[in-house]
């Protein structure tokens, strides 16, 4: 009896490592949002190279083929690119950034969602998947794809949560001192903060159910027409019924919050060993008597379409400093520079940061930018736009790794004395070597985490043992307003009643006082 327990034991460990080994796995990407989908494409490149097939749809191909990777790519045209303007992004207070974050998702969603090659995907009964992982920024709809295929749903975070995300899962969001990221501040919140982050989770936690969640159906409706959709659940169950979701995020570089067992922070995916730098650009760097600085706003933000006012103040600062320039500029029409500026529409960003002599990254604040920073020790001035830009330079400020200057108050004095301030002063070297020692002491190491969680969904054929049962509470109940109401109308009625029984007391006390008299 015992060889057969044994033999049915080794049984069952190789069937879950079969069923692990050749998952079929959609990818499901259709926002035009480059440095959201390439943070986390080297954990799909590791799926596939760990047997699983992956199926990726999205308008960024794989310029080299790999097995086991297939890409279906969405064509995206200047059209659609120039309904995203950052500086009108920038310009939105803590009352406007949410409502035209639903606009502008949206619109972009009706774009991408009606192309032809999009709907050949989504229509075709051609393709069977065991999981599917989709995007939760702004793109809600991809969760009827886990109805479609009868497979579970993880959801890939760009950064971290916000209540709109939080709600779905179960997630804690206490405006009290956890931050929605847009608003620009940290954890140690002032009233004014708290004010404003409050107000930004009441759109979320109410407004949108009642704005852009029908929105998001409208969307799903159209364009998910799908052999079977008329039996798909409300949109609302299937956001409930998530796995696992992984976060783009990590305490070192952002905040401590709690997290339910189905969220994992996993920032970092996109990040390795800097390789060494080849041609013009190693000459140029190492040739740098006083070290380089790296210049780059991402892949948003185009420096060469700023006001040329703002461009001046660029130019003007970079002159006068005598450390060596490398700047990510993307336009052709190149202004007039000195000899120390290399400018390229192009860089390896992550080998760069991590040479010797470069000592100094002027960044919008991207996340992804932040954590090939840290990891590489680097410290930095930032220049925020928009989204969680404010936020993560404000938090680099607090950890004593950067300088933030705010792009309204911008500068040539504001930003040429961040930049001298960071290069002179030793304490944010420092720092930044010991927030980088943090970030890498991590086990297991963030690409091993997310594949283990992965493989874990499928391995159980879901997670939703790790769902809080916040999730199916109605707001009434998840804040305790029926609780609240009983206790404050029974104390009241309570406080009522004595109140009456002390005056008839004392008005009995004062009729027999009279009659005794």
């Amino acid at each position: 009896m015992n060889n057969y327990n044994f033999i049915v034991w080794i049984f069952k460990l190789l069937t879950l490592n079969t069923a692990t080994q050749s998952a079929n796995i959609l990818v499901f990407a259709p926002m035009p949002f480059k440095s959201h989908f390439t943070g986390f494409r080297p954990l799909f490149k590791e799926l596939a190279s760990r047997g699983h097939n992956i199926t990726v749809v999205s308008t960024f191909p794989l310029k080299t083929p790999l097995p086991n990777y297939k890409d279906i790519p969405i064509s995206i045209n200047e059209n659609i690119l120039k309904g995203i303007n950052p500086m009108e992004l920038a310009s939105h207070g803590f009352l406007t950034v949410v409502p035209s974050l639903w606009k502008l998702s949206t619109s972009l969603a009706q774009k991408m969602l009606s192309k032809p090659e999009m709907q050949n995907f989504i229509l075709s009964q051609d393709y069977e998947f065991d999981l599917v992982m989709v995007f939760s920024f702004c793109q809600e709809y991809s969760i009827t794809l886990g109805h479609k295929y009868k497979a579970p749903v993880i959801n890939l975070g760009v950064s971290t949560l916000w209540p709109s995300n939080s709600k779905w899962i179960g997630e804690p969001s206490t405006f009290s001192y956890i931050l929605d990221q847009r608003t620009g501040a940290t954890d140690q919140m002032s009233f004014i903060e708290r004010f404003k982050n409050t107000v930004v989770g009441i759109y979320q936690l109410f407004l949108e159910d009642y704005y852009y969640l029908p929105l998001q159906k409208e969307n799903m409706n159209k364009y998910f027409k799908y052999k079977g959709h008329k039996s798909r659940p409300p949109i609302e169950d299937m956001l409930r019924n998530v796995s696992v979701t992984l976060l783009n995020a990590h305490y070192s570089i952002g905040v401590t919050r709690p997290y339910l067992p189905g969220t994992i922070e996993i920032a970092g995916l996109h990040v390795d060993e800097p390789k060494p730098l080849t041609g013009k650009m190693l000459e140029f760097v190492e040739s740098a008597e006083h070290g380089v600085i790296y210049f780059s706003f991402g892949t948003i933000v185009d420096p060469s379409k700023l006001p040329n006012s703002t461009i001046e103040v660029f130019i003007n600062v970079l002159k006068k400093l005598k450390q060596k320039v490398m700047w990510k500029w993307d336009s052709n029409n190149l202004p007039q520079l000195p000899d120390h500026v290399m400018v390229s529409n192009w860089f390896p960003q992550p080998d760069i940061l991590g040479h010797p002599n470069v000592c100094l990254f002027i960044t919008h604040g991207g996340i992804h930018s932040l954590e090939e920073a840290t990891y590489n020790a680097l410290p930095i001035v930032g220049i925020p736009f928009f989204g969680d830009q404010h936020m993560n330079m404000r938090l680099a400020e607090r950890n004593g790794i950067g300088k933030m200057v705010d792009y309204v108050d911008l500068t040539e004095e504001s930003m040429l004395s961040a930049i001298n301030e960071v290069l002179t002063n030793t304490k944010y070297k420092e720092n930044s070597k010991i927030r980088s020692e943090i970030f890498k002491d991590s086990h297991p190491r963030p690409m091993d985490r997310a594949v283990y969680w992965i493989e874990y969904v499928l391995r159980h054929g879901g997670a939703n043992h790790l769902t809080s049962s916040s999730v199916v509470l109605n707001y009434n109940q998840y804040f305790l307003v029926d609780v609240y109401f009983v206790i404050i109308s029974t104390t009241t009625i309570s406080m009522f009643l004595i109140v009456m029984m002390i005056k008839y007391i004392m008005k009995t006390k004062d009729i027999n006082s009279s009659k005794k008299k």
